[in-house]
């Protein structure tokens, strides 16, 4: 789990992300594997990427390797130079997706498969795949259809940067599906993502579970539009244009460390019980700007009794 963040202002663009790693055991459980994990990188002069969610990645003929040594191959082996920043977010997109996707999708279908059988169920049909969704039916021992929808783990990325057009820009990445949201500095904002429940609540007021209310369900049936009209006044008024990087750099920082303190003393909501602490330790901070493009504010070294090693 992880929470990474971009603060888009009319100076120049912000990226962070924490540093914990956590991964499901042999038992099921999920446990903490570590608070050092790198997950925010330098792509070129003037771009960096940040990642979320599936942390290991099994490459041709190799043995299972963080997201991130795949993400500085993908850096070495492609001229990013003379690329827009949206393209270097769609190649990267497809460079990963092409590692894990189908062979996820695969060995999904085999567990689904398996898990109906085990039921005593028959029929099974998969329907046609939708990104990251595994929609399939089946009949029950009853003769009953039952449909779901299972989803492979992913890679949720921020991909940002200065174009050549000195106009900086970020994109939320959703691996296969691609770009789903798109900001810049011209008209400033934030992005996030990964374990979000925390800021959407702070910011926008309210998070999805809301609909699980019985008036929100009537008010939603009754009247879609204007229900999430008014539930959108909710949201704090955040001046991102006027936010200088000083101001960004902070309330990244702010969002993250109170995500991580609301995570240890919560456990889920009544609505959602149940949660992960999945945000935690240092959190690394880059900055990118038109004049001195992609620069490190902060990122973790390597350490030991007092000595330190930057890999850069």
């Amino acid at each position: 789990m992880t929470l990474i963040m971009s603060a888009i202002t009319s100076s120049g663009i912000v990226l962070t992300a924490d540093s914990r790693q956590s991964y499901k055991n042999g038992a099921g459980a999920i446990r903490i594997g570590s608070d050092n994990a790198l997950k925010l990188f330098k792509l070129s002069d003037y771009i960096g990427v940040s990642i979320s969610g599936k942390a290991f990645l099994n490459g041709e003929n190799q043995s299972v390797k963080d997201v991130g040594y795949f993400i500085n191959k993908f850096k070495q082996t492609e001229d990013l130079k003379e690329l827009t920043i949206r393209d270097v977010a769609n190649k990267l997109n497809k460079y990963l997706g092409d590692l894990f996707v189908e062979k996820e999708r695969v060995s999904l279908k085999k567990l689904i498969e398996e898990q109906v059988t085990k039921l005593g169920g028959k029929d099974l049909v998969f329907l046609p795949m939708d990104d990251s969704l595994v929609p399939y039916s089946y009949k029950d021992k009853d003769g009953k259809v039952i449909s779901n929808t299972a989803m492979i783990e992913t890679i949720n990325m921020i991909v940002a940067g200065i174009d050549k057009d000195k106009v900086g820009r970020a994109y939320s990445v959703w691996v296969p599906k691609g770009i789903t949201l798109e900001k810049d500095t011209q008209l400033c904002g934030a992005l996030w993502c990964g374990q979000n429940d925390v800021i959407i609540r702070i910011v926008k007021g309210f998070t999805l579970e809301i609909e699980k209310l019985n008036f929100i369900k009537e008010a939603l049936a009754k009247d879609n539009a204007s229900t999430i009209s008014q539930l959108n006044k909710m949201e704090y008024i955040i001046n991102w244009g006027t936010m200088t990087i000083q101001d960004a750099i902070d309330f990244c920082v702010l969002m993250t460390r109170t995500t991580e303190s609301i995570q240890r003393f919560s456990d889920g909501t009544f609505l959602q019980p149940g949660g992960i602490p999945g945000v935690g330790g240092e959190i690394d901070i880059a900055v990118i700007t038109p004049e001195k493009g992609f620069r490190w504010l902060k990122k973790k070294k390597l350490e030991s009794e007092g000595e330190e090693l930057s890999l850069e």
